[in-house]
């Protein structure tokens, strides 16, 4: 064992002399910690990304295991790979047109440390190892970036990367994706015989019954006020229409309660199927839109495309 390899010995108030392996302890703690990117700079700052798979892409189309919303990063643009001998991370460049640097120099190839900083085009990433309860921390943290207080739900902008690129793989793959958007019947009058913190409560309520309904199938927001949009992937006109039905009569159907006070709402929604109702993120939420105005127009707690 070489001088830097040495237990150090520590005899705290002359108690027996107790000889700490350092070395040991140091990979000990670094086998408990999850290999982690951490988005510093980018469309998706804040966010935690843990590496679950022995190589993972990162790029910014459907090809990648990780998509990065940024048009400086090409298609499939590094890989991070670990290595099971030396249990350690190496980060490749995969011929990238812009390049991939590592604390601010260029590489090709590179084996990654605690706290590196990865640049690829404007998006900058932190690789660094992390403990359970810093994980719990992260997640704590990306809430609070991402979620709507109110109902639980991602907040519009994370929403609305997520369908952007939902959009891709569904154009890819040539499978239908449908986006609903909805609008709550008679909120005012709760908020007029009841006052706002009710119809906040039935706000949350039915975000909380939208957020369930859609929690296996595709993603929900608050668009603004009593408004929804959520999109169901590879779904098809005829299951989007069977699932707004299906939430519609749900609403409708609830009780909501607060203070011993009891009041029930409706909801109106209005359905778009890309690629015929639309393939671009724009196009295809202005037809839900204009669907959701057909319905209000039929007399409201309704569905119409």
């Amino acid at each position: 064992m070489g001088k830097d390899d040495t237990p150090e010995e520590f005899g705290p108030f002359g108690s027996e002399t107790v000889r700490y392996d350092f070395k040991s302890l140091e990979k000990e703690w670094l086998d408990k910690k999850n290999a982690t990117l951490l988005v510093l700079r980018g469309a998706d700052a804040g966010v935690a990304i843990p590496l679950t798979k022995p190589s993972m892409t990162l790029g910014r189309t459907v090809e990648a295991d990780l998509i990065f919303h940024d048009e400086q990063i090409s298609r499939r643009h590094a890989s991070i790979v670990f290595n099971p001998d030396t249990k350690s991370y190496f980060l490749v460049d995969l011929g990238s047109t812009n390049g991939t640097f590592v604390n601010d120099q260029p590489v090709t190839k590179i084996e990654l440390k605690d706290g590196d900083k990865i640049f690829l085009g404007s998006t900058v990433l932190k690789f660094m190892f992390q403990d359970e309860i810093e994980s719990e921390s992260g997640k704590l943290v990306e809430q609070l970036l991402f979620q709507d207080d109110l109902t639980g739900l991602v907040v519009k902008r994370r929403f609305y990367k997520e369908l952007e690129l939902q959009l891709l793989v569904a154009s890819s793959q040539t499978t239908p994706l449908s986006v609903l958007m909805m609008d709550m019947d008679g909120l005012k009058k709760v908020n007029d015989a009841h006052g706002h913190s009710m119809g906040a409560h039935v706000i949350s309520e039915v975000g909380r019954l939208i957020g369930s309904a859609c929690s296996t199938c595709g993603q929900a927001c608050r668009f603004g006020g009593d408004e929804f949009v959520a999109y169901l992937v590879n779904t098809a006109k005829e299951g989007a229409f069977r699932w707004a039905e299906d939430l519609r009569l749900a609403v409708r159907s609830h009780v909501f309660t607060k203070d011993e006070v009891s009041v029930q709402v409706s909801i109106s929604i209005g359905v778009a199927t890309s690629p015929q109702d639309g393939k671009t993120l724009e196009a295809i939420v202005n037809a839900a839109d204009k669907a959701l105005y057909r319905a209000k127009g039929k007399g409201r707690d309704t569905v119409s495309d």
